[in-house]
């Protein structure tokens, strides 16, 4: 047995894969099975790779503080350090968009793109509130005069049980709705062999982890992409130098501070692909989804006067 580790772990997740390949034909050969232990399949999956700080709820909507309100989602992945609450109507779960850290949307053969535009269209007009006020180590934070603290929009994630035999078919399916999911999964039929796998698409892959972070905590996606993530403070060349043995890469710009003053500064250019390890899709989606998790606001301060504003308005019409 080979004793490297990196080589169990690489292993283990092509493992896992074919795992939840079989589980998930064992489910379809029994039609009772497959909505309900589709769904609990890819909770325990999710569950084996982000932090245990993110609880999943099943069957909710989500709704924000101006009155709107998604589809019903399959799963959301809620952050409760700062966000514990969970409306309820009935057994109506109503979540505030400020917890939702990602969105997972299942779906077993069939792709309705105009359905699927629209449920992640619903989810993307949800207004987050970046007005939630909390204590921090250097006194007390507000979104509004913190510019960490933007409005987050939740990671929206496909996965499909719909097998693929062409690779022009996965990349059409990447194109129709990349735009509207940032991760999309689904099972692939190898050619060459006839097993399957689990392939994971992302559209924007070559997208740089600046963008993604405008993308996430803004709700901005610049077609120029034309900066990185800039860095608090810029690296020594002791420090320049283990960034580049990790392969990350620096760009140092010259640039102008509000007073005026000519200042250089240093910015992350990776681009998510460079997560991508080749021929192990999980493990490349471990690495790429964890990282996105790294990028949104975290944590997302909830918006207590916000929601309380407009329970007060209801009551006065």
């Amino acid at each position: 047995m080979n004793s490297n580790p990196l080589k169990l772990i690489f292993d283990n997740y092509n493992e896992l894969n074919n795992l939840m390949v079989k589980e998930i034909e064992l489910a379809t050969a029994h039609p009772g099975l497959t909505g309900s232990y589709r769904e609990e399949m890819w909770v325990k999956f999710f569950r084996s790779i982000i932090p245990q700080k993110f609880s999943f709820v099943h069957g909710a909507m989500i709704i924000d503080s101006e009155g709107g309100i998604s589809n019903e989602v399959d799963i959301a992945v809620i952050d409760e350090q700062y966000t514990p609450y969970i409306f309820q109507y009935h057994t109506l779960k109503l979540i505030p968009i400020e917890a939702v850290s990602m969105v997972i949307e299942c779906k077993s053969t069939d792709l309705p793109t105009e359905q699927l535009e629209t449920w992640a269209k619903k989810i993307d007009s949800l207004h987050a509130k970046n007005t939630g006020i909390a204590r921090m180590a250097t006194g007390y934070a507000t979104g509004v005069t913190n510019a960490t603290q933007s409005r987050s929009q939740p990671i929206k994630v496909l996965v499909s049980i719909k097998k693929s035999v062409k690779d022009r078919t996965l990349m059409t399916t990447r194109e129709e709705l990349g735009e509207y999911f940032d991760f999309i999964i689904q099972e692939q039929i190898d050619k060459t062999s006839d097993n399957t796998k689990f392939e994971v698409l992302v559209k924007n892959e070559k997208k740089t982890l600046g963008w993604w972070g405008r993308r996430l905590n803004q709700h901005i996606s610049d077609e120029a992409d034309h900066s990185g993530l800039a860095l608090l403070t810029s690296p020594d060349q002791h420090q320049a130098k283990n960034f580049k043995e990790c392969k990350i890469h620096l760009e140092t710009k010259a640039e102008q501070s509000p007073d005026g003053k000519d200042i250089s500064i240093s910015y992350i250019s990776n681009k998510l692909e460079d997560l991508r390890i080749p021929n192990n899709p999980l493990l490349t989606l471990n690495l790429q989804l964890n990282q996105l998790l790294m990028l949104v606001n975290n944590p997302m301060l909830f918006p207590h006067f916000a929601y309380a504003n407009a329970f007060q308005n209801l009551v006065q019409e």
